[in-house]
């Protein structure tokens, strides 16, 4: 996940609780922008940058779609999905032992999440 945006963040959040519905285990990566959405308090201000996208969370909103945040921490509740930090983002957004998120698993560097949790996988999605 490197978007910030309330409809990329949907959409992966939606995609990992399908998933693990499924039985299949989920590692999500935040990183760039997206990896200050898991800085506490980080799903606080998802923008409304353009009419179409205002349009389009209103849409969501209306149709149950509330809080992502809540929803990220519905579906790791499932025991299938695992969150993942980036290194690199949590530095570029301040990100420490005390502002992290507490739906996050681990910090992990690109380099390791690729070597590791994606040699692994038998899909993977970038959004």
């Amino acid at each position: 996940m490197k978007s910030d945006g309330y409809e990329d963040i949907l959409l992966a959040v939606r995609f990992a609780g399908i998933a693990a519905s499924a039985g299949t285990t989920v590692s999500m990566f935040f990183t760039n922008r997206a990896a200050r959405r898991l800085k506490t308090g980080g799903f606080d201000d998802i923008e409304r940058s353009d009419p179409v996208g205002e349009v389009f969370i209103d849409g969501a909103r209306s149709i149950g779609f509330t809080d992502l945040h809540q929803m990220l921490t519905d579906v790791k509740a499932s025991g299938a999905v695992r969150v993942f930090l980036c290194s690199r983002g949590a530095r570029i957004w301040d990100i420490d032992a005390d502002s992290i998120d507490p739906v996050v698993d681990s910090i992990m560097g690109t380099a390791t999440f690729l070597l590791e949790e994606v040699r692994r996988a038998r899909s993977v999605l970038t959004i």
